[in-house]
């Protein structure tokens, strides 16, 4: 692993064939590239901080593949976790999540702190226009941006996305917050890796801000952007057994389709999960304090919410629930958002 990108002012041959299992012949190392455009400020975009969430490559090439001379606006890409994307996996076994380790950081500076640091440093010597992380999801969910910070600009640029936006505050380290106050910055969630829709917006949002002039200083009309906040991250410790098949001989267990919950208001009379253990879940908000016994109740062996509330980011993957997750619980968010 290295504390350093490879910076680069062209893309390599190859790149627009390049899958991204393949992705280490052109890039043996986190890479940094940055292609001149007729105007300025430059975009940044990064991609693969998650090495199985290839959209973010195939938006890149699709969109870079358009212009055969120069770009309409200078642009920063980089070019993450290429270790595990070599692998097909998230995260490599005791890596450091490439999308934990930014600017703001909770974590003790390691080699990816330090690789993180680097980046943000090139790339804001100069005046940013704005910075897009595009990521996937493994579980079932609309198109949807995230922001850590709800100023107008940002949700102007979350809505050249789609009509549904998320405020998120935790966890701490995430690219898109690294970039609050320097430039508007969302991540983008597109969908399974793949997902035809989801590359498609993205290519329209990116390739939209190489020819925007300005975002507009006017509050998002209500009916163009849907926000929601997220309130608290559900996990399962890592003694609780699990399985999404309520049949099966384990502590807990969730009905089936219990995925397509996701971005659906659940109420308070709603069975969440079925357990044989006292505590089969952890619900922490964004300061990382336990909040569990306040959202969590449980009745004859059935899970449930005290509260409306609504589930984002579920994944039937174990091994990401393991690794990350199970979900998160958000609420509408009803303030507009400050004037920047």
């Amino acid at each position: 692993m290295t504390d350093s990108p490879q910076i680069l002012d062209a893309l390599p041959d190859g790149f627009f064939t390049t899958e991204a299992r393949d992705i280490r012949r052109l890039f043996p190392q986190p890479t940094l590239i940055h292609l001149h455009g007729a105007r300025a400020p430059a975009l940044f975009v990064s991609i693969l901080l998650h090495g199985n969430e290839y959209t973010g490559l195939k938006v890149m090439q699709r969109l870079l593949g358009r212009y055969d001379g120069m770009l309409p606006r200078s642009l920063w890409l980089f070019i993450g976790n290429v270790y595990a994307a070599e692998q097909g996996l998230r995260v490599l076994p005791g890596q450091t999540d490439y999308n934990r380790c930014w600017p703001g950081t909770e974590m003790a500076p390691n080699a990816e702190t330090r690789l993180m640091q680097r980046v943000i440093d090139s790339v804001t010597r100069n005046e940013l226009f704005a910075a897009i992380d595009i990521h996937n999801n493994t579980g079932t969910n609309p198109l949807y941006a995230c922001m850590t910070d709800p100023t107008r600009r940002n949700q102007h640029l979350a809505s050249l996305f789609n009509h549904i936006a998320v405020v998120f505050h935790y966890p701490k380290g995430v690219s898109t917050m690294a970039f609050d106050g320097i430039c508007p910055a969302v991540t983008l969630e597109c969908g399974k890796p793949g997902d035809a829709l989801g590359i498609e917006r993205a290519v329209d949002l990116v390739d939209g801000l190489m020819h925007l002039d300005h975002f507009p200083d006017r509050p998002v009309p209500p009916h163009d952007l849907q926000l929601v906040e997220t309130q608290a991250t559900v996990r399962i410790p890592d003694d609780v057994s699990f399985d999404f098949n309520p049949s099966a001989q384990a502590d807990l267990t969730f009905d089936h389709g219990f995925e397509r919950r996701n971005f659906t208001e659940m109420k308070p009379t709603e069975v969440f999960a079925h357990t044989r253990v006292p505590r089969p879940l952890v619900v922490t908000n964004d300061n990382g304090e336990d909040i569990t016994d306040a959202l969590i109740r449980i009745e004859n062996g059935k899970v449930y919410l005290n509260r409306q509330m609504i589930p984002a980011m579920i994944t039937l993957d174990k091994t990401i629930v393991r690794q990350d997750c199970l979900c998160y619980l958000m609420t509408d968010y009803s303030n507009g958002g400050d004037e920047r």
